[in-house]
């Protein structure tokens, strides 16, 4: 999960900002403090490109030959294109970069009028990090146009406490609105007490399966401080909607969202279920998706069958192509499935175990293997390729980690395919073949070994600290299901 979480924290990047973070952040200035200067209005224009929504930041482009208003602004660098023209006023969106080779900037929103007066600015875009005491902060926010006079800013930070491993991540969205005069009028934020706020959800019985649906849902306002946005804020027009409660007793409160699809640059999220945990006082503290996927260049993550119980604790399969450890030099199509279940604790939080585990990739067969590897004999020169090699799969802590890995051996004329496992002595406790072409080369000689270690896999187990599964763990072949057993021994059912 770690590569698609990156993925998708990195597209406000591709929407405005990289996260290149500048240590000048306490230098940088904000709106009301860019110092502009008189220019010639109308020639400047010229060196500006009206930019169709939606507006992007790459689209912007440099005007350091024609700084116009910015001439003695102290920015490095300056983009600007118009983003609205309408009879009373044009909308000029311009990015300032306070370094040359750093997108440490601020993005400003200028309103002129027909003749250029400027009527009204707004800081609508910023990329920065700063620390206070003992906390870091990175901090982005970026605007969407929704059209000539309505636009959103969306704002993201991220906390880190010194000397902590994960951190805190928040988002909010803010309206403004462009009136006919020109004048920029931010949307107030909604202040209903939480109570009211629930009141706008059905209550659901127990059990309850979460299905997705938006018929005749109520859409919810963006401008609420009930909803932390950190899940969607990178995805463009997003749709969220009432879709019911559940009450915790003693604890709190389940909110439920259904989001329509979205879009983001080339990530994707279709058929969410959000649940959010609430304490008591209304405060979010939590959240899990129960049903939808989200998907970012060719990775994704999915969530399916989620059950709510009385007592508020939640089971759901959670599904994924984006194991940590897959990869090598066989490219096979996978899926991770983990049966997660949620057990809610005080403060709004969650305790997350694992009751199963199942690994499933039908091109773990003979004629698929034999495939594979004669496309990676093709697409590399023959002589510089490994005959053996391991390729890890997956991890699965119990009493002690095991290690489950694909040998492959493949001498051009003869291929030997076999999943196996070792623990963390490295020594192998089971071995299932999936394909086997020798004919001359022992299967002794040639199959997995003892002592044999892949380049970070214990490493990278330690990193991701696995949870404990407290059920079956399964392979899922074309055309069988492998248990592994506590011991680390394959049977087939």
């Amino acid at each position: 999960m770690r590569r698609l979480a990156s993925l998708l924290i990195l597209l406000p990047a591709m929407a405005f900002f990289s996260c290149n973070h500048s240590s000048s952040a306490a230098k940088e200035p904000v709106a009301d403090s860019v110092k502009t200067v008189a220019f010639d209005f109308k020639g400047w224009l010229k060196h500006l490109k009206t930019i169709p929504h939606p507006v992007h930041g790459y689209d912007l482009e440099s005007i350091d030959s024609a700084l116009g208003p910015f001439a003695q602004s102290g920015f490095a660098s300056v983009s600007a294109g118009i983003v609205a023209r309408q009879q009373n006023y044009l909308a000029i969106a311009a990015q300032g970069f306070y370094k040359k080779d750093s997108d440490s900037s601020v993005m400003l929103l200028l309103i002129y009028s027909p003749d250029g007066k400027e009527i009204g600015r707004q800081e609508v875009g910023m990329s920065k990090e700063e620390t206070r005491g003992d906390e870091s902060n990175s901090i982005h926010k970026w605007p969407e146009f929704l059209n000539d006079s309505t636009f959103w800013v969306k704002e993201t930070w991220y906390t880190l406490k010194k000397g902590a491993t994960n951190g805190e991540s928040k988002a909010r969205i803010k309206q403004y609105r462009i009136s006919y005069q020109g004048q920029i009028n931010a949307v107030p934020q909604e202040t209903v007490p939480f109570d009211t706020y629930a009141g706008r959800f059905k209550t659901l019985a127990t059990p309850f399966t979460a299905t997705y649906s938006l018929t005749g849902l109520q859409p919810v306002s963006l401008l609420t401080p009930y909803f932390d946005f950190s899940d969607l804020i990178y995805f463009e027009q997003i749709k969220l909607f009432h879709y019911g409660k559940i009450p915790v007793p003693g604890k709190g409160m389940y909110l439920l969202y259904a989001v329509g699809s979205l879009e983001g640059g080339e990530s994707v999220m279709d058929s969410t279920v959000q649940l959010v945990y609430h304490t008591t006082d209304g405060k979010e503290s939590s959240s899990i998706r129960l049903n939808g996927y989200i998907g970012s260049e060719g990775y994704y993550s999915a969530s399916k069958n989620a059950v709510v119980a009385a007592d508020g604790t939640i089971r759901v399969t959670e599904e994924s192509n984006d194991e940590d450890g897959v990869g090598g030099e066989v490219g096979f199509i996978f899926k991770s499935e983990e049966l997660a279940v949620y057990t809610p604790e005080a403060g709004g939080k969650f305790k997350r175990e694992l009751a199963g585990k199942n690994f499933n990739s039908a091109e773990f067969n003979p004629a698929d293997m034999k495939e594979l590897l004669a496309t990676r004999r093709s697409n590399y020169d023959a002589a510089s390729l490994d005959t053996e090699f391991e390729q890890s799969l997956f991890s699965v802590l119990r009493d002690e980690t095991i290690y489950v890995r694909m040998h492959v051996y493949d001498n051009g004329g003869e291929q030997l395919v076999e999943i196996y496992t070792v623990g963390t002595d490295l020594r192998v406790l089971d071995r299932y073949v999936v394909y086997n072409n020798l004919k001359k080369t022992p299967y002794e000689k040639v199959s997995a070994r003892d002592n044999v270690s892949v380049d970070g896999e214990i490493e990278r187990d330690d990193t991701v600290h696995k949870l404990p599964v407290n059920g079956p763990v399964t392979i899922t072949l074309k055309d069988k299901v492998l248990l592994i057993t506590p011991e680390g021994k394959f049977q087939a059912q």
